[in-house]
């Protein structure tokens, strides 16, 4: 039996919305509430909606690179938003975008070279984990500018973009001890990853900063895949913590999945906060507490920042903050205030 290829029309259906409003929520137009464009992707993803590819002739354009666990073809997976916004912002200037995954050994190859090699590349952006020092070479004598999403490289026109990893964490392990958590465990994603590096510091200095100790035992790293994350939450379990804070909606999602199986209650016996705020949050069971970051407002920034590097405007990095989203998935043990706040 063939498989219905979901519609923009059957998302609003389910949604009861006007099908423009599906549309735009879809496309990235920003004439339409935040909260819409959520309720819509996060339907979306549910249903297994797949965006068709647009075939438009530009003159110019830009070369975004995926590298890794990154997917984007799919409304309810990180990169989708990211592209969603470059698209929006290069369309307006009459540059197109180039999508290309790129493996490991095409990095250290240089097979992608001709790619970015032609006259008609504005700049190239990188989606992944740190790239390898050969592609760094391979731009750094094309001489056109980079912008590498949660990333830092050795090249003068390259300049870093993403939401404050630690500002976010930093909210959400003050938003545990506020709801009376005070031992709070750790899930990061692959050990060698900046963003996993900056955002378990983050959660080590928050836990000083409010005078917790810090149980090395219920810190763990995995995979931002979510692969494997059964060996890891369940220690972090075992440890007695009441919270966990996953660096992804990914991992906290599995981490929910691995726990109910193991007999625990979410968030009964225990907490689990994501980051993100990718539509699967808003559909798992229970609903994911996360940290926001507005992937479409990523995307152009990246777009505007190449733009302002080919001006000549020296650009190291953008920071844009992340915002907490409150679900359903940290219970409330006692309600606390903050110290600078309590005055």
């Amino acid at each position: 039996m063939a498989v219905k290829n979901v519609t923009i029309q059957d998302i609003a259906d389910r949604l009861g919305m006007a099908k423009s409003t599906v549309s735009k929520a879809i496309s990235g137009a920003t004439d339409i509430s935040e909260k819409t464009r959520e309720r819509v992707l996060a339907c979306a993803g549910e249903m297994g909606y797949q965006v068709k590819a647009k075939h438009v002739s530009y003159t110019k354009s830009i070369v975004v690179f995926i590298y890794g666990s990154i997917h984007y073809d799919k409304v309810d997976q990180f990169g989708y938003e990211i592209i969603l916004g470059l698209q929006a912002a290069a369309a307006e200037h009459g540059i197109g975008v180039n999508i290309t995954a790129i493996s490991n050994a095409e990095l250290k190859s240089g097979n992608y070279y001709s790619i970015v090699s032609g006259g008609n590349c504005e700049g190239a952006v990188f989606l992944g984990f740190k790239p390898h020092h050969v592609f760094i070479e391979h731009i750094r004598s094309l001489n056109i500018p980079l912008v590498i999403l949660d990333n830092n490289v050795d090249y003068q026109l390259a300049a870093r973009v993403g939401c404050d990893s630690a500002e976010g964490i930093r909210q959400m392990v003050q938003y545990l001890w506020m709801r009376g958590h005070d031992r709070i465990g750790f899930l990061g994603g692959e050990e060698d990853s900046i963003v996993t590096q900056e955002r378990y510091q983050a959660y080590s200095d928050a836990l000083k900063e409010l005078g917790l100790e810090e149980n090395k035992d219920a810190v763990r790293y995995g995979h931002f895949s979510a692969k494997g994350t059964r060996k890891r939450i369940l220690p972090i379990a075992q440890t007695g913590v009441t919270a966990v804070v996953c660096i992804s909606d990914l991992l906290a999602c599995s981490a929910v999945q691995e726990l109910e199986k193991a007999g625990y209650v979410v968030p009964a016996d225990i907490s689990v906060t994501g980051y993100d705020n990718l539509p699967v949050s808003e559909y798992s069971q229970p609903r994911i507490t996360t940290m926001y970051q507005n992937r479409i407002h990523i995307g152009k920034t990246a777009f505007v920042m190449l733009q302002q590097m080919n001006s000549g405007i020296s650009i190291e990095a953008v920071s844009l903050r992340p915002e907490l989203i409150e679900r359903e998935s940290v219970k409330l043990i006692a309600k606390r205030i903050l110290p600078e706040e309590d005055k």
